[in-house]
């Protein structure tokens, strides 16, 4: 066994698990990779003391390495070293959220290589039982199996239990749509509102874009003359972390370091809009397109444009501030809108989903229809897709004649 090298760090107080947690470097081993071993307690006093009978049991030679983790120590590992450099901030943040809410709570105690079916099977019904959602439980397994994965390919266990079994269904959810009339009530009602807002909503339902790309819109990335629009940004809250060489203590949250900075890989492209909201390139590389804008668009934006304030992050649709609009402030206008309108209820998502049904109405293809949408795959587009009854009724003659 190497000996110990370098200073002891002071133990480190992870909220998410409500243990402290101290790291002694061994060295590298044989196989050149750095050895390190951890303890943890409730305790500060705690987790110094077992620091010290490792360090002794480690001097003495009574200390036998390769003690496989818990499943809680390596979710927060694998979060902490592994995932974070891959994914993006939003993407890593629901990996810590499942393994806090639901992956800790009822398997975190079971040591790695003994997880068994049963036991990620118990995961699945504990998570139901306390009212979790199927589309839930099955993002908690895909996460589970994905760390599991890495744990199997750095030989920290010998195979992904997740493997053995079949991953849990989620019931498939009915994607709402507008109809021809209802876009016509909404928008005759948005024009009421004047050209800002009318044509925030026409936007919505014609180009099929998604909330945040269109909170993100930039009068810069508008073409007016030639009618294109290039939707290459969208505005997201990200969460923040200490920054390199912050002074903080451990009952610092890192939203209050001084130092702080957004919580995102070095290869993760952002640039600041207002606090901890950040334009960010769309989730994938299809996302980042450039689209023709409708004749009626085009007009109405001249009109907003005209009268619309000068703001400093040049916002198409800001806030009263110029700041980009919430999420929240956004929803609430389009259900404010559509209750006036007099038609459905549905989300916000679902003018999205109108777009798509409409255009497919119209005999547009799929193709065509993916790539306005920014979706990865003809198959994603294909969810969207919803075939009116008048359609479907013609469809049905066609056969039967």
């Amino acid at each position: 066994m190497s000996k110990i090298r370098g200073d002891l760090n002071p133990p480190k107080f992870r909220e998410s698990r409500g243990l402290w947690f101290a790291t002694l470097d061994l060295g590298r081993g044989p196989d050149g990779k750095r050895r390190k071993v951890e303890v943890s307690s409730k305790t500060r006093a705690g987790c110094i003391q077992k620091r010290m009978e490792r360090i002794r049991e480690i001097e003495d030679g009574t200390y036998t390495p390769g003690v496989k983790p818990t499943v809680s120590s390596w979710m927060d590992h694998w979060c902490d070293e592994i995932a974070s450099d891959r994914v993006a901030p939003r993407t890593l943040a629901n990996y810590r959220s499942y393994t806090r809410k639901h992956i800790t709570p009822h398997v975190g105690a079971r040591r790695l290589d003994a997880l068994s079916v049963d036991d990620v099977r118990e995961l699945h019904r504990g998570m139901r039982e306390s009212g979790v959602s199927d589309r839930v439980v099955q993002a908690v397994h895909n996460t589970l199996s994905k760390a599991l994965k890495d744990a199997t390919r750095e030989g920290v266990i010998a195979q992904n239990v997740c493997d053995r079994m079949d991953r849990p269904r989620a019931r498939m959810q009915e994607r709402g749509s507008y109809s021809r009339a209802e876009v016509r009530a909404i928008l005759t009602t948005a024009e009421g509102d004047g050209p800002g807002e009318y044509s925030r909503w026409m936007a919505a339902l014609t180009l099929g874009s998604r909330q945040g790309e269109l909170l993100a819109f930039e009068w810069s990335r508008l073409d007016l003359t030639g009618g294109m629009a290039d939707l290459s940004w969208q505005v997201q809250q990200l969460p923040w972390r200490h920054g390199h060489g912050c002074s903080c203590g451990l009952d610092v949250a890192a939203r209050q370091c001084r130092h702080k900075e957004p919580d995102a890989p070095a290869w993760f492209e952002l640039r600041p809009a207002h606090k901890g909201r950040w334009f960010t390139r769309p989730k994938t590389r299809a996302s980042v397109r450039a689209l023709p804008l409708p004749g009626p668009l085009v007009d109405v934006l001249r009109k907003w444009r005209e009268i619309a304030p000068e703001t400093s992050l040049g916002l198409v649709w800001p806030d009263s501030r110029g700041l980009p609009r919430t999420d929240r402030m956004d929803r609430a206008a389009w259900t404010d809108l559509c209750k006036r309108a007099g038609v459905r209820q549905l989300t916000l998502h679902s003018a999205r989903h109108t777009m798509v049904s409409l255009l497919l109405d119209d005999g547009v293809d799929p193709e065509v229809i993916r790539q306005i949408a920014g979706h990865s795959t003809i198959l994603s587009t294909r969810g969207y897709m919803h075939v009116s009854a008048d359609r479907a009724r013609d469809a049905l003659a066609r056969l039967a004649g």
